[in-house]
């Protein structure tokens, strides 16, 4: 057999044929990615409207600049996180505008209520106490009862008898408020013991002769105050 009838026998194999149409990827052929900032603010918008507008606005810059797939999402985001900002800031000024004249009412409206009771308190008070008898004793007695710290740093005449002109005058001014003339003259009559007890000393002498004096003039008021319904 020679050798052209071998190669007719056993013909070389041919090589496939690959032809590259439209539709197939060339080879090296990546398809373009999309961008992550593009759907985070897409996403975001949605989620946390000022994140999905801070993520879209980015993702349309990377979108040009990478060449990158994803700016329909970028601008959806973009449009979205705009459109709920500006309802959001609606909502905002509608609730003022609705609920602050109804929380105005609501509490003109409890101020009505709440101010016949204080009015009917106070109407009690002055009941329990017609003269301000009572009132007048809850300055008095705590201020005759705290004499003896106020005297415990006095060093000099001039601090005793300041203490003793400053007890009386208070006195007599919580005393001016009340409508029982009884109490007020007893009032009176301690506060110018006080102001003798002080002047004693300041002349040099010794204001213990007017000890019994203050004391019966303190009764006589502690009297008047339980009288009048005054309780420690």
């Amino acid at each position: 057999m020679t050798q052209h009838d071998q190669y007719q026998a056993h013909p070389p194999a041919q090589q496939p044929y690959e032809q590259q149409g439209p539709g197939y990827p060339q080879p090296g052929f990546q398809p373009q990615r999309t961008n992550t900032m593009a759907i985070l603010g897409l996403v975001f918008a949605f989620v946390f409207t000022p994140l999905g507008l801070v993520f879209s606005a980015i993702g349309l810059k990377q979108v040009k600049e990478r060449r990158e797939n994803g700016r329909g999402l970028a601008l959806a985001g973009l449009i979205l996180s705009i459109v709920f900002i500006l309802l959001g800031v609606l909502l905002v000024v509608l609730m003022l505008t609705v609920l602050k004249p109804a929380v105005e009412a609501a509490a003109q409206a409890e101020q009505a209520v709440t101010a016949p009771a204080e009015e009917l308190s106070g109407t009690d008070a002055a009941a329990e106490d017609p003269t301000g008898v009572v009132a007048a004793c809850d300055v008095i007695v705590p201020a005759s009862l705290n004499l003896e710290n106020d005297l415990a740093g006095v060093t000099a005449p001039e601090d005793y008898a300041q203490v003793m002109t400053a007890l009386g005058s208070a006195m007599e001014a919580a005393a001016a408020g009340t409508t029982d003339p009884t109490f007020v003259a007893h009032v009176q009559q301690l506060s110018a013991d006080l102001q003798l007890a002080g002047d004693t000393v300041m002349n040099g002498e010794d204001p213990s002769f007017l000890e019994e004096t203050l004391n019966a003039d303190g009764a006589a008021i502690d009297s008047d105050c339980a009288a009048a319904g005054w309780t420690e």
